[in-house]
């Protein structure tokens, strides 16, 4: 049996899929911004002599890192108001699940680039009397931001890709928007393939721009 495809039935569609892609992107960014800002500090703390924040840091990381960001999105979207007694909505939980999920893997990306420089130079800041805040800031950080960003920049990708989850809530990101389409029109290899299309647009100049710094950066060695 021979399928006829048909994609100029998703002609008239196609705000669906902008508005799928608009929201998409707000998500992706309002969560990679969110993980910036819960991974650096956590990254930092999984380092520190300071036993308990080490301890936290080391248990965030973990408990997240073993478990479904799916798991993690529905926990935020059902459970997490009967604990605050506020409704959020499909957008703020999307955003706070993927950016807390998103966290766990920045602070580890940020703890190897911090390690991956030479352990003497934060030995001789501490011989010419710098803190360890001082000299993370002044001397490592500065290095460690060159190898950072290229996994950085593919952890923004999957992300992207992450988003598809907000179907399971309702939210109208792309997949939502694809679902509705084929109940208006019953033709879903191409809107699935049209989704795959828009998802790949999305997505593959990141990854171009990654594998761009990373061979810039091996070049300037």
């Amino acid at each position: 049996m021979s399928y006829e495809w048909y994609f100029p039935a998703l002609l008239q569609y196609w705000p669906a899929f902008v508005y799928g892609a608009l929201n998409t992107l707000k998500v992706a960014v309002g969560s990679i911004l969110l993980s910036l800002l819960i991974g650096l500090p956590a990254g930092i703390a999984k380092e520190m002599r300071l036993a308990p924040l080490r301890w936290a840091a080391t248990g965030y990381i973990e408990l997240i890192r073993g478990t479904p960001a799916l798991v993690q999105i529905v926990w935020v979207y059902y459970c997490l108001p009967i604990l605050i007694g506020v409704q959020l909505t499909a957008l703020t939980t999307l955003i706070l699940a993927l950016g807390v999920h998103a966290g766990a893997y920045v602070a580890e990306i940020f703890r190897a680039g911090v390690n991956a420089v030479d352990k003497g130079q934060l030995d001789a800041a501490y011989a010419i009397g710098m803190s360890y805040g001082k000299a993370l800031r002044r001397i490592i950080l500065p290095q460690a931001v060159q190898k950072m960003i290229p996994p950085f920049i593919n952890e923004f990708a999957n992300l992207m890709k992450l988003t598809t989850l907000g179907s399971t809530i309702a939210f109208t990101e792309l997949l939502h928007q694809s679902n509705n389409v084929i109940a208006q029109i019953y033709r879903p290899l191409e809107v699935y393939t049209a989704l795959a299309v828009v998802f790949f647009i999305l997505t593959y100049p990141i990854i171009y721009l990654s594998r761009r710094l990373e061979l810039r950066l091996r070049a300037g060695r």
